[in-house]
């Protein structure tokens, strides 16, 4: 079988079916430059085409957003659904018949389905609920006291659940939706004792929660007066995974895509603020904290990530933990300086559009965001206080793999503390070291290779694996020589060496050659396909293709032999601290 519900035979035949620069044309106004077709990047906002296309190996890649692959990748990123819908999709394009599930995905197929109808239902009824003259009345009533016009809850579904034990059930069995699903759902819950259900949400302002394709999936229920808890949210179920959602992200997608960057809310009640206000590009999370699901679906629309949580201390809290999950995903993130005791609808609704605005605007990146923390908590105007503030802030400077940020940012710490600027440079490194992070004051490796093989940076390693990659990809006759000078066990754990490392776990002097959708296959990850459309789009290095195999793997063999050096100086240095300890 092929990945997820069809044969690798229907998979290919799909594919063969479906000329990418036809598909994406579809899409993206194409034009033609050299061997490739070029257009604005459908992904992310651009005013100079950076998209491109390969018609020979029926690969995209955008060199604005890093975002890659063959036809399937495309249709995935751009009608927001998984492998086998993509298929689909352009199998139905194409006219060819699709083969029939097998009994038991049909089954599950089939009760996803019947969730998924149930919460539609629900949703209805809520709405119908909360425009009843009498029943919605006191619900309506609190959206007016927040400010909330019929508009933006009719945008976002809002409805009300009528606080009674099974009007909800009986409204979904008059509509053919049986107790079983109900509880399947979400929407009801088992009685403890004997048979029967009562309606999960009762007395409620309801929020229903769609994915990314528009689908409601779940609620999220707020009491309208006093009583705990305040919000009822749905359990997880087969159709919903809080983790791997955003509320409003269906809603926020063309905004997100048009600004280039998002803003992460925490309540639902922001979010429509947000809306309100004219910023439809915030989304909340489903819970304090980000998740590594949350981020990876916000990196389809986007890297650019701000964050307006509440400016009470959970709220900080919550901040932090999200955003140490943010910077390493890679994203630049900033966060909205709220005042303290205000949340984003708060601050909209007393200080109005163009202010909320300008905090946008003047969002600050981590480094600040942590500084002003840590000034707020720690007296500076004594040597205890400031003391505090550098010695919390090193692992903070020490995560910045851009070695000129981190000097501008370790600068201004010791400057603003008053601290030596030598002194929290040696904290970070010894930080650095301790921590085997990379990027810190790399000792140049003198090589003969040519101008563009530069000192050890990451930027050089970088280049030196994907030129091999890329010439390995294009050059069929050169790929002995390249299996045979690889030092494969030298190589580092980033993404581009791991494109490389596949490309020969798979070549076989004497075998058959291998197809880019195999290659693509075998990778592990959304960021090595990403790296492997890029070099399907882009020239080979130019130049003679032994010297540069030579070239590139000498250099790549001595950043090993460095790093060796480096991690020996680090034991040695760990075992003297211990040998002071021991004193």
């Amino acid at each position: 079988m092929g990945r997820g519900i069809f044969t690798n035979e229907f998979i290919e035949e799909v594919r063969t079916a479906s000329d990418i620069v036809a598909v994406i044309g579809e899409y993206v106004r194409l034009k033609k430059v050299g061997q490739n077709f070029v257009g604005l990047c459908p992904f992310h906002n651009e005013d100079t085409p950076s998209f491109t296309v390969n018609r020979e190996r029926q690969m995209f890649y955008c060199f604005g957003c890093n975002v890659g692959g063959d036809v399937f990748e495309f249709i995935k990123k751009r009608e927001t659904v998984d492998f086998p819908e993509a298929v689909r999709l352009l199998a139905e394009r194409a006219h060819l018949a699709v083969p029939v599930l097998d009994p038991a995905d049909e089954q599950r197929k089939l009760e996803r389905q019947a969730l998924y109808w149930a919460n539609e239902l629900a949703k209805k009824y809520f709405q119908s609920c909360l425009y009843h003259r009498e029943l919605g009345a006191e619900a309506r009533a609190y959206l007016a006291r927040r400010g909330i016009d019929t508009a933006t809850a009719q945008k976002f579904g809002l409805g009300f659940a009528p606080d009674k034990w099974e009007s909800l059930l009986y409204y979904l069995r008059q509509s053919g939706v049986g107790q079983e699903v109900a509880i399947k759902a979400g929407l009801a819950i088992p009685r403890p004792k004997g048979t029967g259900a009562y309606d999960r949400f009762r007395g409620r302002l309801m929020f229903p929660i769609h994915d990314v394709r528009g689908r409601v999936v779940a609620f999220g229920g707020r009491v309208l007066g006093p009583g705990e808890p305040k919000y009822l949210n749905s359990p997880e179920t087969t159709i919903y995974r809080k983790a791997r959602l955003l509320y409003a992200l269906d809603q926020a997608r063309s905004g997100i895509e048009r600004e280039n960057k998002v803003l992460i809310v925490e309540g639902y009640l922001d979010v429509l603020a947000c809306y309100q206000f004219g910023f439809d590009f915030a989304v909340a999370s489903l819970g304090t904290a980000l998740t590594s699901e949350q981020i990876a679906l916000l990196k389809r629309y986007t890297t650019n990530i701000n964050i307006a949580y509440d400016a009470d201390a959970a709220g900080q809290t919550a901040a932090a933990r999200g955003l140490q999950m943010v910077r390493q995903a890679g994203c630049q993130v900033k966060v909205l300086m709220l005042p303290v005791g205000k949340d984003p609808d708060d601050f909209l609704r007393s200080h109005g559009a163009e202010a909320f605005k300008a905090l946008v605007e003047q969002a600050v990146p981590l480094p600040v965001y942590y500084f002003r923390q840590l000034t707020q908590k720690h007296d500076i105007g004594t040597l205890e206080g400031r003391l505090a503030v550098a010695k919390a802030m090193v692992p903070h400077l020490a995560g910045i793999e851009n070695l000129v940020e981190r000097e501008e940012y370790t600068k201004k710490v010791a400057e603003k503390l008053g601290l030596s600027q030598e002194a929290l440079r040696a904290e970070i490194k010894q930080q650095i070291e301790e921590k085997g992070q990379v990027g810190f004051r790399k000792p140049t490796i003198t090589t003969k290779a040519r101008p563009s093989l530069l000192p050890a940076t990451r930027q050089a390693e970088t280049d030196a694996l994907m030129g091999l990659s890329s010439l390995f990809l294009a050059n069929p006759e050169i790929r002995p020589l390249i299996a045979a000078s690889v030092p494969v066990d030298c190589l580092s754990q980033l993404p581009q060496a791991t494109v490389l490392k596949t490309m020969l776990a798979l070549f076989d002097p004497n075998g058959s050659d291998f197809s880019l959708p195999e290659l693509a296959n075998m990778m592990p990850d959304q960021d090595t396909r990403n790296i492997l459309a890029q070099l399907a789009v882009k020239p080979p290095p130019v130049g003679e293709a032994a010297e540069l195999v030579a070239d590139y793997t000498r250099f790549l063999h001595l950043l090993w032999v460095q790093r060796q050096i480096q991690i020996l100086k680090r034991e040695i240095n760990s075992l003297k601290r211990a040998g002071k300890n021991e004193e």
